[in-house]
């Protein structure tokens, strides 16, 4: 719902020996496989600074990846997103509020070898407020997002820091990561439920 960011950015070789958490794939009309991955995840929900009853906060880190196999995978283009699922039994008015920065956002460009490049600032502070309804209610959020070619490669999150407020209740969130190829075919890994 929120569509938000993302420069274009170029990726090369996944995560080596990254703790998988959950992935997903389709094979494409070129016979290629194409993956979407979240591993090393940790999501630490933590008191709301601003003391409000009615808001959640949290702290994530992880990767979002893709990898992709078959026929011509070098010559493989699309986008990669990251974002939540956000489940709420209840508002106050009707609206919700989802705010989120990060320190740094890391973009493995050539694998364990080379690194990983750390670009600060790219999403120094980003928000929307949502039209939610009273509740019980499901959100989509869209947090970051870049074009991607080639075989693999992974959007590194550290420090990704997240609220939502408005809301009445035990809130949950569900990460996932969505990878769209430029012709269109759609692939979505969701994580585990968190509690906040």
């Amino acid at each position: 719902m929120a569509s938000v960011v993302a420069a274009g950015l170029a990726f090369g070789n996944g995560p080596a020996a990254a703790a998988i958490d959950n992935s997903s794939s389709i094979v494409d009309r070129a016979q290629r496989t194409v993956e979407a991955i979240q591993s090393d995840t940790s999501i630490e929900s933590v008191p709301p600074l601003d003391g409000n009853p009615l808001t959640r906060e949290w702290f994530h880190n992880g990767s979002a990846g893709f990898k992709i196999s078959g026929p011509d995978a070098q010559d493989w283009k699309g986008r990669i997103t990251f974002g939540y699922q956000v489940g709420y039994p209840a508002t106050v008015g009707g609206k919700i509020k989802f705010e989120y920065s990060t320190p740094g956002l890391g973009v493995d460009l050539g694998g364990t070898d080379i690194g990983v490049l750390r670009i600060d600032s790219l999403i120094p502070k980003a928000g929307v407020q949502l039209e939610a309804g009273f509740g019980p209610g499901i959100q989509t959020i869209e947090c970051a997002g870049g074009e991607i070619s080639g075989t693999d490669g992974f959007i590194r999150l550290s420090g990704f820091h997240a609220t939502i407020t408005g809301v009445l209740g035990q809130t949950n969130i569900r990460p996932f990561v969505q990878v769209v190829s430029s012709s269109g075919d759609t692939v979505i890994t969701y994580g585990k439920p968190w509690t906040i």
